[in-house]
């Protein structure tokens, strides 16, 4: 694929990976051209390379060294600058590379609306593709500021391609009145606070046996943990509700793709990225037997 900005970024010092033998294969998306507020995640790919170098790649909860897995960087595609929409058929056609190579992929963005364009290439492969959103937005607008391919309307692109039924909202806190209507597809962060365990339930009724793309909004989080992102929502969720939901994953039939996005780097705050590259990790971990 063309425009490899930062290739090789996230191996190892002396950690030389053979891309055959890695299960998961990863990329990045340095684009935010839509972001309507707080710009400046097109840096997230890069700063999550440089937190993820300071994690132990051992995971001390599945006992999982991720070496044994084995990731490959691509390196960051080169977005589009001026069209979305072009940008969003560039990450389609490299997760459908992945995808045919018989591996995992996971993107790191960039802003959402690069979700859809990944979420399509795993449609078309799969076929009956369930997502689950970890996000503090709903992100189902048709439109926003004169495009329906924005960062506010990502998920309702996924729908158009999925349909409504397959689609798992997690953390939700700010959503606008249209979105109503599509409450019995939302588990809202009250929700989670009021009553974790018929949350979990629900989510584990939802993906049960399915095929199952993962996307995280690093603007789930609390921004308390997690304060650079482009639309913080305060009474975000804390890290061990993501992780204990990401856990209940385990039954699907198959994890078919991953990204994490919205990931904006701040001056002499790196909590962020941390939060993000520990929460690929152990998700990886966890759910190593499904991708």
């Amino acid at each position: 694929m063309s425009g490899l900005l930062y290739p090789m970024g996230l191996n190892a010092p002396g950690y030389t990976p053979d891309p055959e033998k890695c299960k998961v294969w990863y990329f990045g998306v340095p684009f935010d051209a839509t972001v309507c507020y707080l710009a400046g995640c097109r840096f997230g790919p890069k700063v999550f390379r440089e937190a993820f170098l300071q994690n132990e790649v051992y995971d001390i909860r599945t006992g999982t060294n991720l070496l044994d897995i084995g990731f490959f960087d691509l390196g960051d595609m080169e977005p589009v600058r001026e069209s979305a929409e072009k940008t969003l058929q560039r990450v389609k056609a490299q997760t459908a590379h992945i995808l045919e190579k018989g591996k995992f992929p996971l993107m790191i963005g960039g802003e959402h609306t690069l979700t859809a364009g990944a979420v399509w290439a795993c449609a078309e492969k799969f076929k009956d593709v369930k997502v689950v959103q970890f996000d503090a937005h709903d992100d189902l607008r048709t439109d926003f500021e004169g495009s329906r391919f924005d960062h506010a309307c990502a998920m309702n692109l996924c729908v158009e391609k999925i349909g409504m039924k397959n689609l798992m909202g997690i953390g939700i806190r700010a959503s606008p009145q249209s979105s109503s209507k599509f409450k019995d597809r939302t588990i809202y962060r009250y929700q989670l606070r009021d009553n974790f365990e018929a949350a979990r339930k629900e989510l584990l009724d939802f993906v049960k046996d399915a095929n199952v793309y993962i996307t995280v909004d690093m603007d789930c989080f609390d921004p308390g943990i997690a304060p650079g992102v482009g639309t913080p929502e305060p009474d975000g969720m804390l890290y061990h509700e993501v992780l204990g939901l990401i856990k209940v994953l385990k039954n699907a039939k198959k994890i078919v793709g991953m990204d994490i996005v919205e990931l904006r780097p701040l001056p002499d705050n790196n909590v962020t990225e941390m939060t993000a590259s520990k929460l690929f990790m152990e998700t990886v971990a966890q759910l190593k037997d499904k991708i």
